[in-house]
């Protein structure tokens, strides 16, 4: 008997712990983004070139007061995004997602969105870009990917650029609740699923 109750009490610990907590900090830009350098964990750092703008803005928030505006006007081969760090270990995989949405019609620009693998010193690899187009209402995205050998960081990237649109860059991006969880591996959601049907043969006994 005390040897089912220890079981169920680590099943339901489990249970009641987020395996998949979001890692991102600031994942809604309530508080405002950096552009101040290194170091990159623990807060989005925006980036622009010429004629564009990463920035808070509140004019379409999806949840809460605030969400990032990435905006490139009338200007080619520009780009602007913001990005963050964050930890990561070696073969666990990861899910960098979100929504995004733009009142721009036509939308001039294109989306990118990336996972950079880093270690201390410099880049190892990156994910392709994804490209999801973004429409008037918030949509979501997700990109899920491996973090690489010799990597212990993930740089997780939103921007838009110019170079692929013609003849001018035109448009207006807002993004707002990004997340980065790591996925349970198969054995993990076992345990989990095995803990829910203990879970609720305990509310069946006491009905």
């Amino acid at each position: 008997m005390k040897i089912i109750l220890l079981i169920t009490g680590t099943l339901l610990s489990l249970i009641t712990t987020p395996f998949a907590a979001n890692l991102l900090v600031n994942p809604g830009f309530e508080s405002p983004i950096t552009t101040d350098g290194p170091p990159f964990v623990g807060s989005w750092e925006g980036f622009a070139g010429d004629g564009a703008s990463a920035a808070n803005g509140t004019a379409q928030p999806r949840t809460g007061a605030q969400h990032l505006t990435l905006t490139i006007t009338t200007t080619p081969n520009s780009f602007t995004g913001a990005f963050q760090d964050v930890a990561v270990l070696t073969g666990t995989e990861y899910t960098f997602s979100g929504w995004h949405a733009s009142a721009s019609n036509p939308l001039n620009v294109g989306v990118e969105l990336r996972i950079e693998w880093r270690n201390s010193t410099a880049e190892v690899s990156r994910t392709p870009n994804s490209t999801p187009v973004p429409s008037a209402a918030y949509s979501g995205f997700s990109l899920t990917a491996t973090a690489p050998a010799g990597a212990d960081t993930a740089r997780v990237v939103y921007a838009i650029q110019s170079f692929s649109t013609a003849p001018l860059g035109n448009g207006v991006v807002m993004v707002d609740d990004l997340s980065f969880d790591a996925v349970p591996e198969p054995s993990a959601a076992l345990f989990l699923g095995l803990g829910a049907m203990v879970l609720a043969n305990r509310r069946r006994q006491r009905a």
